[in-house]
């Protein structure tokens, strides 16, 4: 049967390709490189896997360890790393432990950097954060939960407000050499700060006395900010306040978004005719890969919820909660300009007369990786780049149709209908729904339909969708609702020559609910089936056992195994011993047994200033995975508290709580020191044996940490890559019939202008592919379900005799409706079936439904 297909409709390989040349930049490709063309299908996507080949055992041609590409990687993300680091301030660590409400810490900057001391002369800033945490699915799910009751966010402790602050002075970005530029805006915020308080001083019956400029080593600096953690506030709403710097802050995976942002760089640095379809081809898969990686890890990127946030923030970074602070990775200005830069790159994937097929694979893969990169820019960038936007690559730039675009290419959930219908109709519209408890979500949900409809945009569905009596065209709101955006996955727009939309697949990230074996590149080069049920859990190196099989014929059943280790157990001990210590000290404090004890007079000289410690807090559990297989290390990662780090930072997370844990123990030993211990010489030395404990686990753990800088520098990752039973079409023309449509209120109906026909003879060629023939239509249409189908379902989507329409790149099936009062002109939409193969032909008619 397969042979009856037409040749655009075979499966089988992509044509051969030459290898890629070294062409000596190692910097920035992929932890997973190259592989060579791969058996496809596309039947239902790019790549249709073949379960069990009589082949033998696929191996890739190129490893995907590239160590140098990981080195490159490496030093440049070292090198961000240190310029963000906040400044170090050990007695403020130490003040830190006394048990107040939260101590007050202020910080003059001038230039970017922090002064020793504060400079009076400096404006103090107010500041107001938006914070989101995205670590992982458990609490996106509670931030979901709590923006619901209301209430007000966690300040976090006042060192991480201001660190944080502090940090938004300073713009970094990562240049196409992987070189670390730094762009300091403390002068431009100063000056803004001032116009604010002399704006605010004008107003005032009397002038208070002109603010000098800051005097540091014989200079002097007008451009110089206080940051006062009293001026920093976390606020669920920005637009609540004035604010001299205001933020949003959302949580994600570092490793992933970095990667993405490197390798997309390096595409478009290279140009079009400089790399090889080979070259570009993995480059591409891989940053698709990077994208899964991004959405497992960074779960607050794809919910709904999160849309709002972004598109309303004028200032949007991205980046990771340590405990200290917030470090930015990338910010929405900086995704902007790589957006911008990839112009040139995209004007030569397929040239005015082309017909190299092998660029109509690139081109929606690149669009698919601008629409994600888009989604992280808010209305303030979008702004400045949307000209170029409708101008370079066909996308309707506004607002509203993004929002559409980002609905049908990006996998957007939510924890459950209300808060995804909640949250997507503000995004679109730029108001909220009404919090009318009566509302019905059914009801807003035809409205929206209706709404995007006159933008141009129609929704198609599937027979289990359709064919009601009232509102045939749209696809039903479900009893549970919808939760995620899949249900967009096929959205057409029409209303304009800007049609690129239509050409851009979603984003394949997440199996198929009803697939039972997905294929997988191992970092090995080898490829491997596993089931889908473990994709994640392997993603994120999740301890434990999983069974895997080789591809191809007699493909044994192996053992993948995640193993963890725990790096800081010791530095974990040092600090419950020591928190054990400060336990003891503040139940002395409590119910003193004499004045004059060591304890009292061991924290404070003056009773009246005695004050309580706090528990030492550490950087959290630190671990290394590995992923093994047949004792062959496929992947070594670190986690802190399992969100996943560079081993720099693991080093580095370590050493600071080493660091300040030494500095405690010391504090204590230097007030020892100062006390007369023949009174107390039991409890001193009993405090001193505790304390000598707690060295010693420090020094175990500090060679702990020298011991992870001898660890092989290998790939993080244990998938290189996923290889999906769907994806991108590339081959076949792109099949469009101009239509119109509209809906008029005042009789409910769908008015559609239209080739309208009726269906001559039913053919399916293979499970998924049917060939129809349409009346006094010589054109052979193969079209595709939208949906799958069973075999004992088929006449249900189409049958001879049905009415159809011919609306872009569908065929609709129809069926009469009794109740029009314009016989022949009424219909009842039942079905959407894709054209796959179809010649471009317009005859006007007119129908309504």
């Amino acid at each position: 049967m397969a042979s009856s297909l037409p040749l655009l409709l075979r499966a089988g390989r992509n044509p051969p390709i030459a290898n890629p040349g070294d062409d000596g930049f190692e910097g920035v490709s992929s932890d997973s490189d190259r592989e060579p063309q791969e058996s496809a299908s596309v039947v239902n996507g790019i790549e249709v896997v073949a379960r069990r080949t009589n082949q033998p055992p696929t191996r890739e041609i190129v490893s995907y360890r590239d160590h140098g590409s990981m080195q490159a990687k490496s030093a440049a993300w070292d090198e961000f790393s240190n310029k963000m680091l906040p400044p170090e301030e050990t007695e403020l660590m130490l003040k830190r432990l006394e048990k107040r409400a939260d101590v007050r810490q202020q910080r003059t900057y001038v230039e970017g950097f922090a002064t020793k001391d504060v400079q009076e002369a400096a404006v103090t800033l107010y500041i107001g954060l938006t914070f989101l945490p995205g670590a992982d699915k458990a609490q996106v799910n509670r931030t979901e939960q709590a923006n619901m009751a209301g209430g007000e966010p966690n300040q976090k402790s006042s060192n991480w407000r201001v660190n944080t602050a502090g940090s938004l002075l300073m713009q970094f970005d990562v240049s196409a050499d992987l070189s670390v530029v730094k762009k300091d805006q403390t002068a431009m915020i100063a000056s803004k700060a001032k116009e604010r308080v002399s704006s605010k001083e004008s107003r005032l019956s009397y002038l208070p006395p002109q603010r000098k400029s800051v005097q540091l080593h014989g200079q002097e600096y007008s451009g110089a900010v206080t940051i006062d953690s009293e001026k920093v506030k976390i606020v669920k709403d920005l637009r609540t306040g004035e604010w001299d710097i205001q933020c949003t802050l959302i949580e994600v995976d570092a490793s992933s978004l970095w990667n993405l942002i490197v390798n997309y760089k390096h595409l478009i640095s290279r140009g079009g005719p400089n790399m090889s379809f080979e070259e570009t081809r993995v480059l591409l898969d891989t940053m698709i890969e990077d994208a899964r990686r991004l959405c497992v890890r960074s779960p607050i990127l794809f919910r709904m919820s999160t849309r709002s946030r972004i598109i309303q923030s004028k200032n949007t970074r991205y980046g990771v909660d340590h405990q200290h602070m917030f470090q930015t990775i990338s910010t929405s200005q900086g995704i902007r300009e790589i957006i911008s830069l990839g112009s040139s790159y995209y004007n030569s994937l397929d040239p005015s007369g082309s017909t190299d097929d092998t660029q109509k694979y690139i081109r929606p893969r690149f669009l698919q990786m601008i629409v994600l990169l888009l989604s992280f820019v808010n209305n303030e960038d979008l702004k400045e780049i949307k000209g170029f936007l409708e101008k370079t690559y066909s996308l309707r730039a506004d607002r509203a149709h993004l929002e559409l675009l980002f609905l049908k290419v990006i996998p957007l959930l939510s924890i459950n209908s209300t808060i995804f219908l909640q949250s997507m109709v503000p995004a679109f519209e730029g108001f909220p729904l009404s919090e009318d408890p009566s509302r019905d979500d059914s009801n807003d949900w035809n409205v929206f339909i209706q709404r995007i409809l006159q933008q141009g945009y129609l929704l198609p569905g599937t027979v289990t969708d359709l064919g009601r009596e009232r509102l045939s065209w749209i696809v039903k709101w479900p009893d549970d609702g919808f939760r995620s955006s899949v249900v967009f996955n096929n959205l057409q727009y029409a209303g304009c020559r800007l049609r690129t939309i239509n050409d851009i697949p979603p984003i394949e990230l997440h199996p198929e609910a009803n697939l039972k074996e997905l294929t997988v590149v191992m970092t090995n080069g080898s490829r491997y089936t596993i089931s889908p049920n473990d994709l994640d859990k392997i993603t994120c190196l999740q301890p434990g056992l999983y069974t895997i099989w080789e591809t191809g014929q007699g493909g044994r059943e192996l053992d993948l195994e995640i193993q963890e280790f725990h790096l800081n157990a010791e530095l974990e001990k040092s600090i419950r011993r020591m928190n054990e210590i400060i336990h003891e000290i503040n139940g002395r404090l409590a119910t003193p047994r004499r004045h004059t004890s060591v304890t009292r007079r061991l924290m404070k000289k003056n009773v009246s200033e005695l004050s309580f410690l706090n528990d030492f807090k550490g950087s959290g559990r630190l671990t290394k995975d590995l992923a093994l297989l047949n004792q062959d290390t496929l992947a070594m990662a670190y986690k802190i508290d399992g969100r996943k780090i560079p081993k720099k930072d693991a080093i580095r997370s370590m050493a600071q709580d080493i660091r300040e844990l030494t500095a405690f123990i010391s504090y204590l030993e230097r007030r020892m020191g100062d006390i007369d211990s023949k009174p107390f010489s039991q409890e001193t030395a009993n405090l001193k044996r505790a304390l000598e404990g707690v060295k010693s686990q420090n020094g175990i753990a500090d060679e702990h940490r020298r011991r992870i800088g001898d660890d092989a520098d290998i790939s993080d990752e244990p998938i290189a890559k996923v290889i999906y039973p769907g994806g991108v079409d590339v081959k076949g023309p792109q099949v469009w019939n101009d239509y119109r449509a509209w809906f008029t209120q005042n009789d409910g109906f769908l008015h559609v202008e239209a080739k309208v026909s009726q269906v001559a003879s039913v053919n399916w060629v293979s499970d998924e592919i049917i060939e129809v023939f349409l009346r006094q239509d010589p054109t052979k249409y193969y079209v595709v379900p939208v949906g799958p189908v069973d075999e004992g379902s088929r006449d249900d989507e189409i049958q001879v005799g049905d009415t159809t329409l011919l609306l872009g790149q569908y065929l609709v099936v129809a069926v009469g409706d009794d109740d029009c009062n314009e016989p022949g002109l009424g219909f009842v939409m039942t079905n959407y079936l894709k054209v796959r193969i179809a010649a471009n032909t317009y005859l006007p008619s007119y129908c309504k439904a």
